[in-house]
């Protein structure tokens, strides 16, 4: 059993966001009454690599976890733990090492990723196993949201507010990334079994959120871009290359007085390889299922008794 580490919001940018945290339209936007959260969900995430026409797929395994959460601190964190792979061993063995930081604040979108994926099929019918392909994706971006007061992400991906009237907003980031792919023995990148990609780019798009009605809420983002790079030793010598980028997330969200359900998606995929004899694309693929309960105190404070004398 793989162990797998989720922190989302562990105080980065806290100077930023803590200001603009008291920015907000009680109209469009409000904050659950309860100091406390706690989060029970099921998540399946993976990275799948799509070469020329061939999609690899690792056989990830589906987690479950528990995160706890304090109103106003930087105390925030989720924990999960992998319990069974979704494929048979037929499909292989995956060896993984997932870390991910998601953290949504009044104005500002922060997304981290750190993941090491090893061993990797292709078909589903006629399987052929790939337990030498390797991935690596490390780096981040950050996007702002400019109607942060009407638009809460808060609300639609960690259920810590509500959002009251439909709204949208535009977005405009930027982000980093080194990849580093081996594809093993039998397949080659350019001549070589190991494709290594350093890439900095910008990127713009919109958020909406649709208020169904008191209790139900739709929401995505989606943001498309381009990013400069290249393998790094090609960067010395000045050859630049332009790679496209998208990035797509998305819940449907029941909410409550005190608690709420969600399922949650986001889609993040980035090309590698530019040449049109031999594209590489490389996606992360995150599905959650949540179930958030809001409250004050641990233990239901007792009432007095009154005795008789």
């Amino acid at each position: 059993m793989k162990i797998r580490l989720f922190v989302f919001l562990f105080g980065l940018f806290m100077a930023f966001t803590s200001s603009a945290q008291s920015v907000v339209d009680t109209g469009y936007v409000a904050t659950y009454e309860q100091k406390m959260s706690v989060t029970t969900f099921v998540l399946n995430s993976s990275i799948q690599v799509r070469e020329n026409h061939n999609n690899y797929i690792p056989n990830y395994p589906l987690d479950a976890g528990v995160g706890f959460s304090l109103k106003n601190t930087v105390i925030d964190a989720i924990y999960a733990f992998s319990i069974v792979p979704l494929k048979s061993k037929a499909f292989g063995k995956t060896e993984v090492m997932d870390f991910q930081i998601h953290h949504y604040s009044r104005y500002f979108l922060l997304d981290l990723f750190w993941q090491n994926y090893k061993g990797f099929y292709l078909g589903s019918k006629d399987v052929t196993l790939y337990p030498e392909m390797a991935v690596q994706q490390i780096g981040g971006e950050g996007t702002y949201v400019f109607n942060g007061d009407k638009f809460s992400a808060k609300a639609a991906f960690d259920q810590s507010e509500k959002q009251l009237k439909s709204a949208g907003s535009f977005l405009l980031g930027g982000g980093m990334y080194l990849y580093k792919v081996g594809m093993g023995s039998n397949l080659l990148v350019n001549g070589n079994q190991q494709a290594d990609n350093f890439q900095l780019g910008a990127n713009a798009g919109y958020g909406y959120s649709k208020v169904i009605n008191n209790h139900w809420l739709l929401s995505g983002t989606a943001t498309v871009g381009a990013n400069l790079g290249n393998e790094p030793e090609l960067l010395k010598d000045g050859e630049v290359r332009v790679f496209p980028t998208a990035f797509a997330r998305g819940a449907a969200v029941y909410n409550k007085a005190d608690w709420a359900v969600s399922f949650s998606f986001l889609i993040h995929t980035k090309s590698i390889n530019s040449l049109q004899d031999n594209t590489i694309n490389i996606t992360t693929i995150d599905m959650q299922l949540s179930y958030v309960k809001h409250f004050d105190r641990f233990f239901k404070k007792q009432k007095a008794q009154v005795k008789d004398n």
